[in-house]
């Protein structure tokens, strides 16, 4: 890799036990990649060696196999430690980018005009059906203030120089990332015009997790903001935190499992004014 320029995006993908789902992800970073340079590392934390799954070429990049059940945080980690772009984006190995072919590029251009772009994150069930789209479409700028009410990831497109590494997390890792590089950016950043972030539905995903675990996630986040571990903007990420742990209580609170993208469409309902009965968003 010496001498070679290096490209525009990393996009780091930590993969377990998803053997079928990383090529899908890795094909959607591939056609929108049309005009840019891209490399896409592939972080095992399955003891998997990915390589052979996926089609050979300079913009797939490999951590070595052998670490397992790590964590995200752990594999990200390892891909962002050989990272070389000027962006870093977070994909999860069983979602996907939507966009024409070159979105990724045309993002690229807003993230460079503005220091980050937000990607809008789609949610859909399995049969591809959309069950919820934030920001809504239309949206030019998003920031910490307007993520207390998104009630779901949403991808920050943001320098390499600036990012953190993972914080120790074992649901929320993704979330403190992106909360990080959002306020590294000053709080507020454009809305990718035509590339977003597919959060694709599947059973055993972390949102299926019972709410006491995001609870307790939410808990230490809090007091890692508390104490100013996100600089000039820790107040405001604190508030993003306390928001999402009080919804979590609400529609997860109980022990038990729930349906597969049952918190996303009570989430949904809820800020339609439909659930629960005399409850709307300020």
């Amino acid at each position: 890799m010496a001498g070679m320029t290096p490209p525009d995006l990393s996009i780091l993908i930590a993969a377990y036990r998803l053997r079928d789902d990383v090529p899908r992800a890795v094909a959607s970073v591939l056609d929108r990649a049309e005009g840019a340079g891209v490399e896409i590392i592939v972080a095992s934390d399955d003891g998997t060696d990915y390589a052979p799954l996926l089609p050979a070429g300079p913009r797939l990049r490999f951590t070595p196999p052998g670490p397992v059940a790590t964590g995200a945080h752990a594999a990200r980690n390892r891909a962002l430690a050989i990272a070389r772009g000027d962006f870093v984006l977070i994909l999860d190995g069983d979602d996907a980018l939507e966009g024409p072919p070159d979105a990724i590029v045309r993002a690229l251009r807003q993230a460079r005009a503005a220091g980050a772009v937000v990607l809008p994150s789609l949610v859909r069930d399995p049969d591809g059906s959309l069950v919820r789209r934030m920001p809504a479409p239309g949206t030019a700028r998003f920031g910490l203030a307007e993520w207390r009410d998104a009630f779901a990831s949403l991808h920050v497109l943001g320098p390499r120089s600036r990012a953190a590494p993972f914080r120790p997390f074992r649901l929320i890792d993704d979330v403190l990332f992106d909360l990080a590089a959002l306020a590294a950016a000053g709080g507020t950043a454009p809305v990718a015009e035509v590339l977003c972030y597919r959060y694709q539905l599947r059973p055993g995903q972390a949102t299926d997790t019972a709410g006491a675990r995001f609870d307790a996630e939410y808990a230490a986040a809090l007091q890692i903001a508390r104490a100013g571990g996100f600089g000039p903007s820790s107040s405001r990420v604190a508030a993003v935190l306390r928001r999402w742990r009080a919804m979590n209580r609400l529609v997860g609170g109980g022990g038990g499992r729930p349906g597969l993208g049952d918190y996303h469409r009570a989430v949904a309902a809820y800020l339609d004014g439909a659930w629960p009965a005399g409850r709307r968003r300020a």
